[in-house]
Order: C-alpha cells, then structure tokens, then sequence
C-alpha cells in the first residue's frame, strides 16, 4: 500500500463552500427522512416507507430513471459527510489512532451486516417469491417491526463505505501531523 499523503487543506474559499454543500446534502437527506416517516406513517417492516415509494427528478433525467427514497438519502448522507470531512480534515486536531480502530471495527461489522442481508434477503426472496421491496427479516422475534431487507442493505453498505472514507481520510490526518511534528524536532 502506498504511504498516505499529508493532508492538505483546501483553499478557504473553497473549503468553506465544500462544508457548506456537505451541510446541505446532510440537511437533505434529514428532510427526506421526516418528510416520508411524516407522509407514510404505518409500514409492515421497519424501513418498508423509503423503498416502496420513488422520488422523480427533474426532466430530462426522470425518462431514464426515479430513484427510491433510501437511495437518495444514502447519496446524500455519503457525499455530505465526505463533503464536511474533507472542508475540515485540516483542523482535525486530536489523536486519530483509537478513531480508526473504531471506525475499521465497525466497517467489519457493517460489511458482515450487508453479506448477510444479502444472502438472506435472496434466499428469503427464492423460497418465497413476491416483491424483493417488501421482503423483511422474519427471522427473529421482535420487539420492533421486522427490518426491510432492500432498506438495511442499503444502510449497511453506507455504514460500511463511510466508515473506510473516515478510516483512510483520519490516516492522511495522522500522516500530517507525523509530518508536522517530525518538521518541529
């Protein structure tokens, strides 16, 4: 693997107009979230309202194609918070290293967490047939409504894509204060 590239900060201007992007993407995806939980109060399986539903985009893009709730919210989510992380990974400050352990641990554990929905998800999908959107886990007892498996995939691969963008982008931090510090000596 090659050595990680200290970190360089964007342009103020720039990197000011990059969070504030990122700031909007996050608010987005927060309004998508309220705005279908308040519009489709009741659903068989927990996250069944973000993937049984479509958002349209403008012409010319919606003849090609509409996008589930939960798509767009995983877009959104990604990209702002790589937005943000990005505008201010030069002000990073503090010790990354017990970070990234805990970062690196949890895209593991949301990595597992995607293979099995996966796998159950179409195991489920080819003994019972129906709608792929409107499979859940059923097997479990809950307290709670099933989980919609199209709904926590999607929520485990971003977990799991965050998680290594945070990872890799805490080590370029920790690069550069490697850097930084062995300049001072």
């Amino acid at each position: 693997m090659e050595p990680l590239a200290p970190v360089k900060s964007l342009p103020k201007s720039l990197g000011k107009l990059t969070g504030i992007v990122g700031i909007l993407l996050l608010l987005g995806a927060l309004i998508i979230i309220a705005y279908y939980a308040v519009n489709i109060p009741t659903e068989q399986a927990f996250g069944e309202r973000y993937v049984t539903t479509t958002i349209s985009p403008p012409y010319p893009i919606n003849e090609v194609t509409t996008f589930k709730p939960v798509t767009v919210v995983t877009y959104f989510l990604f990209c702002g918070t790589a937005l943000v992380l990005e505008a201010y990974k030069g002000h990073i400050r503090f010790g990354t290293r017990v970070l990234r352990a805990i970062v690196l641990t949890a895209s593991f554990a949301a990595a597992y967490e995607f293979l099995w929905n996966m796998f159950a998800w179409f195991t489920t999908w080819l003994k019972n047939g129906g709608d792929l959107d409107l499979i859940s886990n059923n097997f479990h007892n809950h307290v709670f409504p099933p989980v919609n498996f199209n709904f926590a995939t999607k929520i485990s691969f971003l977990v799991f894509a965050l998680c290594l963008y945070v990872w890799r982008s805490l080590g370029s931090v920790e690069a550069a204060q490697r850097t930084r510090n062995h300049g001072r000596e």
